[in-house]
């Protein structure tokens, strides 16, 4: 009887598992729900992650042209070297709010030139520990609102000690630069992830990779080990990169706050982002003591003597080809060391400091960045900046400075001296007035410039947490230009070859809810999810170094970014201001609406800016009111009408609207897209109800990051 019942439970039994397995992949669609839905609380519960993190990175040039050299931050690859292995140290801290830091220890690199780091495989790295959320610029397929681009499958399941495991595929709708083409993802019965799998392009390159999550039960939802693949194609250059991470937890997934820390905006954990501060003294030795992955014979080989170690300058190479070493020295960002300080030139030439617009022109810009690192986490920084407009064919410059003497508070005192927008006097503003907007023609105005040459000293520090007080004294030196006409009679009123004004100032910025936290001394302000609200006041004062301009200027703007999806984003920026109280020859100078003669930073765009406004207008005014809206999207509508469409990241819906004496209203409409290579937009702006024009801009964006 036994034995019969033992035959009938092994033929039941293939049927009894294949109903069970058949079952979880009928109910596909619920399983990828709380996979999903347990990612997402993946995040909301981790706190705090703190440890080391190890890179060892292969790279094999096939192809290699002169080209690959110019890319600003890339390794400079020898003529004669087609292997190169760089293994890379770091220490990371995560804090909820979704915010990674990486420090470097110490590195060990065959390259000779820089310290081998390709950042563009490093990207998908540093964003491992939790991959759905922190990835590079994807649209990941374990993300809730990125879910829509992708078709799941359940297309493999196993019984192991009772529990199931099953394989979760998916697939990208269509293809496009921000989705993953395909992928695979075990997990467990309890949406445990155990391994994870992607594949897919880029400007650049194609990918695979393969996240390994940890056994241990506090580990069990962070990756330990990142593998990846990587065939680097562009423009004729062609790179085979591999690359190994590990990384080591020191501290607890879940961990709860400092002890005693009971304000709800501080993400400060009880670790207290514990850096390395010290700089390691040989950099092979270190490697040999704390390598994670052991070399093979080929690796130790190429670790040789050829691999440099900190405490002594980079070898110095001879080139062969003098030209060549110096369109090297031309392209290339140069960053210099000492004890505490560094300094960062960017390269002359960078595609991405280069910015165009019908209205504008063309404009470049270089910069420096230079900072010195004090004890106690204060700091002094200092970045001069020059550019040239070639339609104003006008040269512009500044240096600011900064010390950081109070960084709990976020203390500092800057300087900052240059060169800004030449403009004309408020002599002109009665005539604009007078005048019809039809007949209203700058250019036979007959307009007097002068270049502006300025000094402003200020102290900022924060009152409390997201409450910023700025005070400071400006001076401004306005002097005529060579080429204004002789007569210094301008629509009745005798001007000066020069003007000096001296004006205390004062700034007030709130934003609310500000989240933040402290790495040791250093107070990091990390973002909020309210507006930013300023109030910028400046009293010119007459007899202060020759002061001879009285006036009040008082401005108040209002910036939000308010995140209507994940994927979709809504910018709006509300101003007001004017100049009250003048008297005699004054010179409008917003702060917050202005003609900015360098190029601007993303985030400035969007942030509010006026395309095809001439610049003529932001003085003709003693009052003003703006509103500026910018609608981010990745819903890549443009891609669904054509296909072939591959490379859009994102798209733009400008609407700005301005309110001055004689524009009731100013409003431009206009449409862009951001590409890996290059931002576009069109668009089109009318005067008091009237079509005036239609313009563009295009910005280089291959290099920006």
């Amino acid at each position: 009887m036994r034995k019969a019942i033992y035959i009938i439970i092994l033929l039941v039994w293939p049927y009894v598992t294949q109903a069970a397995l058949c079952a979880y992949t009928d109910n596909s669609d619920s399983i990828v729900s709380m996979l999903i839905e347990h990612c997402s609380a993946t995040k909301e519960n981790t706190k705090e992650l703190f440890g080391n993190l190890y890179i060892k990175q292969r790279v094999g040039v096939f192809k290699n042209n002169l080209l690959l050299n110019t890319f600003p931050g890339m390794p400079r690859f020898e003529k004669e070297t087609k292997n190169y292995l760089t293994e890379l140290f770091y220490q990371f801290h995560y804090t909820d709010y979704g915010i990674m830091e990486l420090r470097r220890k110490s590195h060990n690199t065959t390259f000779e030139h820089g310290s081998g780091e390709i950042e563009h495989i490093t990207e998908f790295i540093k964003g491992a520990p939790l991959i759905p959320h922190q990835l590079r610029d994807i649209f990941f397929p374990l993300d809730k609102e990125c879910s829509r681009y992708y078709t799941y499958t359940v297309d493999s399941a196993t019984i192991n000690n009772g529990k199931i495991q099953r394989r979760i595929s998916f697939k990208s709708k269509f293809d496009n630069i921000r989705l993953l083409e395909e992928g695979w993802v075990w997990t467990d019965d309890s949406c445990n992830i155990s391994e994870l799998y992607i594949k897919g392009w880029d400007e650049q390159s194609r990918y695979e990779a393969i996240y390994t999550m940890g056994a241990e039960h506090g580990e069990r939802n962070v990756v330990k080990n990142v593998h990846i693949d990587m065939d680097y194609n562009f423009a004729g250059n062609k790179l085979s990169i591999v690359a190994d991470a590990i990384f080591d937890y020191d501290y607890a997934l879940s961990s709860k706050k400092a002890t005693g820390n009971n304000d709800k905006y501080n993400l400060t954990g009880e670790t207290n982002a514990a850096w390395v501060t010290t700089i390691v003294g040989n950099r092979k030795e270190y490697a040999r003591k704390n390598r994670k992955l052991e070399l093979d014979d080929d690796e130790k080989a190429m670790l040789g003597d050829s691999s440099t170690s900190i405490g002594r300058e980079l070898p110095v190479t001879v080139s062969k080809n003098k030209m060549w070493e110096i369109g090297d020295k031309i392209i290339s960002s140069h960053t210099y060391y000492w004890n505490s300080g560094r300094v960062k030139f960017s390269p002359l030439i960078d595609l991405s400091h280069i910015d165009y617009s019908s209205s504008r022109g063309l404009s470049y810009k270089l910069s420096m960045n230079l900072t010195n690192n004090l004890s106690r986490n204060r700091e002094i920084r200092f970045k001069p900046q020059v550019g040239y407009n070639f339609k104003q064919k006008a040269l512009y410059w500044n240096i600011d400075g900064k010390w950081l003497y109070y960084p709990s508070k976020l203390g500092d005192i800057g300087i900052s001296i240059g060169e800004g927008t030449h403009t004309y006097s408020s002599a002109v503003l009665n005539k604009i007035k007078e005048m019809k907007l039809d007949s209203l023609d700058f250019n036979k105005l007959n307009l007097k410039y002068f270049r502006n040459l300025y000094l402003e000293a200020s102290h900022k520090c924060e009152i409390s947490n997201g409450l910023t007080l700025l005070t400071g004294l400006n001076f401004h030196r306005r002097e005529l230009e060579h080429g204004s006409d002789k007569t210094l009679e301008s629509y009745g009123v005798k001007l000066k070859k020069s003007y000096s004004q001296f004006a205390p100032h004062l700034r007030l910025t709130w934003q609310p809810g500000m989240y933040y936290y402290m790495d040791g001394r250093r107070k990091v302000n990390i973002g909020s999810k309210h507006p930013t609200i300023s109030l910028d006041v400046e009293q010119g004062v007459n007899g202060i170094l020759g002061s001879n301009s009285i006036y009040t200027r008082s401005e108040l703007d209002v910036q939000y970014k308010l995140p209507l999806r994940p994927t979709v984003n809504l910018y709006m920026r509300f101003g007001t201001g004017g100049y009250f109280y003048t008297k005699d020859v004054y010179f409008v100078d917003y702060a917050f609406l202005k003609s900015n003669n360098l190029p601007l930073e993303r985030s400035e765009e969007l942030g509010g800016v006026f395309q095809l406004l001439d610049s003529e207008w932001y003085n003709a005014a003693n009052k003003y009111l703006r509103a500026n809206f910018t609608y981010e999207t990745a819903y890549h509508s443009l891609q669904k009408l054509f296909p072939r469409i591959k490379f859009l990241k994102n798209e733009y819906i400008y609407y700005n609207i301005l309110f001055l004496s004689k524009l009731c209203p100013y409003m431009e409409l206009g449409y862009g897209v951001a590409t890996p290579y290059v931002d576009m937009g069109l668009f089109t702006s009318s005067q008091n109800g009237k079509m005036h024009r239609i313009g563009y801009k295009i910005s280089f964006s291959l290099f920006s990051d």
